[in-house]
């Protein structure tokens, strides 16, 4: 199973901490009042196709929302106690009046959010509310991800450089009588977190993702089965990321002032 982080611009409501303030309490170790804390309802993720091509289905989402109840709020998807700054009390998917690009209803997951209305989260309720703080990110478990036109799988082709599913469809073509191919994420088994990021993972709100271990073990059987990748215009650059890559941190520091020292000699060389 790949666990999966996707980012949207903020999108801030406040909510009312007096009427909510039982659902809050379910949480705390004390009893709270409406004063001690800040509110407020974010839409977390919904069901457009992003600039992966990847989309949460509407069965995904409906799974989602219960599964967000409780998780806690960080920054930067760092997994440090300091770092914690918020829980999630409250999630449920809405309609909109919009359509999403695979011509349905746009649909979003909202969670309501309450932090300690405290001198320490100043900072970051000052930020929010002045729009300062811009984009989240959830990271959620998915174990199936299909073709939205055949429901089969997708798998990188070294050949072509393109995703493509077991029918031949290939990740962002689109299809006469078919359609448009994009990725569905389905059958979700866990929601780990909603974070603030300081920057976006991708431009525009975009995706990052971290391959699960069998989708990394498929990528190095389809290399050590490829008789001859010398010729693939990216080996290059491969070839240099998988050297870079299996380097101790230390080594690449150490390989990095090198550089820097080579770059200062020559420097020094083209002045005489």
């Amino acid at each position: 199973m790949a666990k999966v982080m996707k980012s949207l611009s903020l999108k801030i409501k406040g909510a009312d901490a007096t009427a909510d303030i039982d659902l809050i309490n379910q949480f705390s170790k004390r009893k709270l009042s409406p004063e001690e804390v800040y509110c407020f309802s974010v839409v977390m993720c919904d069901n457009d196709v992003d600039r992966d091509l990847e989309r949460f289905t509407n069965k995904t989402l409906d799974a989602l929302a219960p599964m967000f109840v409780g998780k806690t709020v960080i920054s930067d998807h760092s997994w440090r106690s300091g770092n914690q700054i918020g829980r999630i009390y409250a999630a449920a998917v809405q309609r909109t009046a919009e359509k999403n690009q695979a011509g349905e209803t746009l649909r979003q997951l909202i969670g309501k959010v309450y932090m300690l209305n405290s001198e320490d989260n100043k900072a970051t309720i000052d930020a929010i509310e002045a729009g300062i703080l811009k984009e989240v990110s959830v990271g959620v478990s998915i174990k199936t991800r299909s073709c939205c036109l055949c429901g089969t799988s997708f798998k990188f082709q070294w050949s072509s450089w393109q995703y493509e599913c077991e029918n031949h469809h290939v990740l962002g073509e689109t299809y006469p009588g078919e359609g448009w191919c994009y990725e569905n994420l389905d059958d979700p088994r866990d929601a780990y977190e909603l974070s603030f990021v300081a920057v976006p993972a991708q431009r525009n709100a975009g995706v990052t993702k971290s391959a699960a271990d069998h989708e990394v073990d498929d990528a190095f059987d389809i290399l050590l089965s490829c008789p001859d990748l010398s010729e693939h215009p990216r080996f290059p650059e491969l070839l240099k990321f998988m050297q870079h890559s299996t380097m101790s941190a230390a080594d690449r520091e150490k390989r990095k002032k090198i550089l820097a020292e080579n770059e200062k000699i020559l420097r020094l060389y083209e002045k005489e």
